[in-house]
């Protein structure tokens, strides 16, 4: 399944030197794609240089860029007869993001394929200066948009993609698991502060009591416009100050609260429970949006309607109903035994409940085809059935009227005679002629 990822920065010359890095081999770079003219770094810089210059956009964000990542298990129509990857389709494959996302439309942009790793992956970079004199506008809707595009593309080149864009709230930002693989265990103050935010949010039922464990941890809370704000002092004696959207949805005001609740239910229904809990969440890294997740993939496999896929999810223990606000809406125990109720699909993923609907109208697609192929075989088994049991009765039928002179249907013994015969004739004729 392809992988979008979105950056920018202020030095667009970097960004298109190390597209166009050619490696000794020659086998970097592998196809070229875009609508700008040159096909070489100087080229592509000066033209996007000229455009800022015109309209005196020099200053800030010169350039943004997207990688379209693909597994080679999963290439659809992008592999070529043999199974490895057409590098011109992929080429072909950035064009039409480009275009469809509405990049092409206003902006400059280059598309470079590159074939050097194990996943091939195309790169579309793109003037943060359109073409009339606007600068590209980027938020989290719009990355969501963007996503979105993909997902159609994807499906449309037949790969297949699920719903995989829940993160784990847990999981380190991928810029420091980089970091940490080229240069080994670095200390990173967010993952420290996340660890003693989760530790004191494990035992909390409510929010003071949330705020008191934070401060035994030397973790201050604030509220800011009715959302958290943390602040500690890092191993190297720094302040460090985060708000909560940059430390991901599990440290949201709104689901520590709701986890707040389920604590206390379970504390006064369930002690054992409760205690399991708490042993469970020491030694292994759950999270339920990954764990609805994947019931909700489970039950897509085959669901054909609506209502296959309500049933489904019924089996995996999630009821699921699709609201008056055109929204999935799920509740289910955790394997921590918290019970989540009217969990919104827009809360798993913003365009959620638009991709489960187009992977039932795909499965229902496909059964479809099946179904018509069935049939059309059925009915040719039942034809050469049929035809099988009507010609010896025709055959039959024939030999009686040639008995009593009445001439008749040749029968198939009659028919092979005939062709010996005519065989026999167009070789006497070759052999005269």
């Amino acid at each position: 399944m392809p992988i979008l990822k979105i950056s920018f920065g202020n030095r667009s010359q970097a960004m298109v030197s190390y597209l166009f890095k050619q490696t000794q081999d020659g086998m970097r770079v592998q196809a070229l794609g875009g609508n700008v003219v040159g096909r070489d770094a100087d080229t592509v810089e000066r033209e996007f240089r000229e455009t800022r210059n015109y309209f005196g956009q020099q200053e800030g964000r010169q350039y943004y860029h997207v990688a379209l990542s693909f597994e080679r298990a999963d290439l659809g129509d992008l592999a070529g007869p043999s199974g490895e990857p057409d590098y011109e389709k992929i080429r072909d494959y950035g064009d039409q993001w480009a275009k469809e996302s509405g990049v092409a439309d206003r902006h400059e942009y280059v598309v470079v394929v590159h074939g050097e790793k194990e996943h091939p992956h195309a790169h579309v970079v793109w003037n943060a200066t359109g073409l009339d004199g606007r600068k590209y506008h980027n938020d989290r809707h719009n990355l969501n948009r963007l996503r979105d595009v993909n997902d159609v593309l994807a499906r449309r080149h037949g790969i297949q993609r699920e719903l995989d864009r829940v993160r784990d709230p847990h999981r380190p930002p991928d810029k420091f698991l980089r970091r940490v693989q080229r240069g080994g265990g670095r200390y990173s103050w967010r993952m420290d502060m996340q660890g003693r935010i989760r530790e004191a949010a494990r035992r909390s039922l409510s929010e003071d009591d949330f705020t008191a464990r934070l401060r035994e941890r030397g973790v201050a809370l604030r509220i800011r416009g009715g959302k958290y704000s943390y602040s500690m002092n890092d191993v190297h004696g720094k302040q460090r100050v985060c708000r909560e959207l940059r430390l991901g949805e599990g440290f949201h005001r709104d689901s520590l609260l709701d986890k707040f609740e389920r604590q206390r239910e379970q504390l006064r229904s369930d002690p054992d429970g409760y205690r399991k809990r708490l042993g469970l969440e020491r030694t292994e890294r759950y999270t339920w949006q990954r764990d609805l997740r994947a019931r909700i993939i489970e039950a897509l496999r085959n669901a054909r309607s609506h209502e296959a896929f309500r049933k489904s999810m019924e089996k995996q223990q999630v009821s699921a109903h699709l609201a008056k606000d055109g929204l999935y809406r799920f509740a289910f125990t955790d394997r921590h035994g918290l019970r989540h109720e009217d969990i919104s699909a827009a809360r798993l993923d913003r365009g959620a409940t638009d991709r489960i609907t187009a992977r039932i109208s795909e499965n229902a697609a496909r059964n479809r085809t099946f179904v018509a192929t069935n049939l059309a075989r059925t009915a040719g088994r039942e034809a050469g059935g049929l035809v099988a049991q009507l010609l010896p009765r025709i055959e039959a039928a024939s030999r009686g009227q040639r008995a009593r002179g009445e001439g008749g249907m040749p029968t198939r013994e009659d028919l092979r005679m005939e062709r010996t015969r005519r065989r026999e004739m167009e070789g006497d004729h070759q052999e005269s002629w």
